[in-house]
């Protein structure tokens, strides 16, 4: 017999799964350190990038405040090369909710789930694991998927 899980037990387990996940990434104060350490203990350089479409920062609603997924970062602290343009594709042509104006808003989960989730055009791997690897393969994965190019 199947066991059916009603769909409020379901949103809270994926909202605790997703508190636990962005616990481990970087608050706005750390993004900003990493990406310029003379820039202190403030969070606006992490949030202004982030307002611009150039840094992943996505909401945790328990504690109202953007976490910064570490794997963005390369060693030195900048942003991955190519993630601008990942984030503008996925929010341009990806599944994301557009307002009526065209304005595009975003939690930037569903940007950290693309990126956390196995690609086949990355034979498998998810394209967090790349990112700093080969972010133009994950460019390219990015646009065969949404902007159909193949």
């Amino acid at each position: 017999m199947t066991r059916f899980v009603p769909t409020q037990q379901i949103l809270r387990d994926a909202a605790v799964l997703r508190e636990t996940l962005a616990a481990r990434w970087f608050s706005a104060a750390q993004a900003s350190a990493a990406l310029d350490p003379k820039f202190g203990r403030g969070g606006q350089r992490a949030s202004e990038l982030r307002r611009q479409g150039k840094l992943l920062g996505v909401y945790v609603t328990h504690t109202l405040c953007y976490r910064y997924p570490t794997w963005q970062f390369l060693p030195d602290g900048r942003p991955a090369e190519h993630l601008a343009e990942n984030l503008t594709v996925l929010r341009n042509f990806g599944p994301f909710h557009c307002e009526p104006n065209g304005l595009r808003r975003s939690t930037g989960w569903g940007e950290a789930e693309w990126f956390l989730s196995p690609h086949a055009l990355l034979c498998g791997a998810a394209p967090a694991a790349m990112l700093s690897i080969d972010s133009a393969r994950v460019l390219y994965a990015a646009q065969c998927e949404f902007e159909e190019i193949l």
